[in-house]
């Protein structure tokens, strides 16, 4: 028997990579895609050698994109989450650093028409029916892929790409504040009393003091040798799936709801190395920020994560506005985070999140074909 094969685009959105598919290309039968896209990566396999997988979470993500019926949005943005080590798929939450490869795609593969110098493409998320409007510039016909944009994260320059998450509220459980409260305290088993905000803003995400874990909040990969405290980390996520309606108790949240909700561990601004070997400045940052994405230190910050840091800094009564020294009534806060400051720009009404803005580079790696064995 030979393999299967299916087109498909590899493009690195921001500080993620994935595997993009036209819907139209997969079977119509959704409930057989989890199954091919374990095999497009490589899962479940540490090394993911047999696959597409980089064998970290932010290199293990697929995309499925069609055209959008609606009158206000231009595409449909379908994310999953492939795991490493566990045979599972996880549509529970969005990506927003594959989001911004969504409009460049859009644009060359033709569902979008290309307008110079910029084109605006509006894309439905539907893991939170939620809607990002991206400006991608456009030269000949194409996305630009040349610029001089730097982000955190990624070597040299590229095409700035500017997206706005609009509404970002509520993506999953309706809520901004799922459990009703801006700060509580969680008992957490077998290490006490964490002082956390749980917050659903572009995706859930669960605040937790870097002090409350016992470390500075400077921590790059070595935190993922520290068991103990990735544990600790682990529990308090899954407490937080469960406050959150994901779960029904914590220990579901290792293998039901891997990707929501995040986690950001959060410190007050601080000089550091981050993982380029740079010097960053605590003036630099309005907030010390780390993420940890699918048991796992993420190498730069989640754009998702980022647009809920920005919107709870700017929110009295949240861990994170405590501890962020941003001016409460201007836009922007800067994070620094494992590679260096991403500022993200929240446009609110009083406690209402309008929208989260921030800025992207994206390109194609490699289009073709990906095989899988049947």
């Amino acid at each position: 028997m030979y393999m299967k094969k299916y087109p498909c685009v590899y493009m690195r959105g921001g500080t993620s990579k994935a595997v993009f598919f036209h819907e139209k290309d997969l079977p119509e039968d959704k409930s057989g895609w989890d199954k091919i896209f374990l095999k497009v990566m490589g899962t479940p396999d540490v090394k993911q050698i047999d696959g597409m997988g980089g064998t970290v979470s932010s290199t293990s993500k697929i995309a499925v994109i069609s055209p959008s019926d609606r009158q206000d949005v231009d595409v449909n943005y379908t994310f999953r989450q492939v795991d490493i080590v566990i045979p599972r798929v996880d549509g529970s939450a969005n990506c927003g650093n594959i989001s911004s490869a969504v409009g460049p795609f859009a644009i060359d593969e033709g569902l979008v028409p290309a307008v110079e110098p910029i084109t605006v493409v509006r894309i439905l998320n539907t893991n939170t029916n939620k809607i990002i409007e991206e400006h991608v510039r456009v030269e000949n016909g194409r996305a630009m892929v040349h610029g001089d944009e730097v982000i955190k994260g990624v070597p040299g320059t590229g095409s700035r790409i500017d997206m706005y998450f609009e509404d970002p509220a509520g993506s999953r459980t309706g809520k901004l504040f799922p459990t009703g409260q801006k700060k509580e305290i969680f008992d957490v088993p077998g290490y006490g009393p964490a002082e956390v905000t749980v917050l659903d803003c572009s995706n859930p995400m669960v605040f937790i003091k870097a002090s409350d874990l016992g470390i500075t909040g400077t921590e790059l990969v070595e935190l993922n040798q520290n068991k103990d405290v990735m544990e600790h980390i682990e529990r308090i996520r899954g407490m937080a799936a469960v406050k959150c309606g994901f779960v029904e108790n914590w220990e579901e949240a290792r293998t039901k709801s891997t990707s929501a909700p995040k986690v950001s561990i959060v410190s007050a601004p601080q000089d550091y190395v981050d993982m380029d070997g740079n010097q960053v400045k605590a003036e630099d940052m309005d907030i010390c920020v780390r993420a940890v994405s699918v048991g796992a230190l993420h190498k730069a910050y989640p754009m998702t994560v980022a647009v809920g840091t920005g919107s709870a800094a700017r929110i009295a009564g949240t861990i994170v506005s405590e501890i962020a020294v941003n001016d409460k009534g201007a836009d922007v806060v800067r994070l620094g985070h494992s590679s260096g400051i991403t500022d993200v720009d929240v446009k609110m009404d009083g406690e209402n999140v309008l929208k989260g803005g921030v800025t992207r580079t994206a390109r194609r790696i490699m289009d073709g074909y990906v095989y899988i064995r049947e």
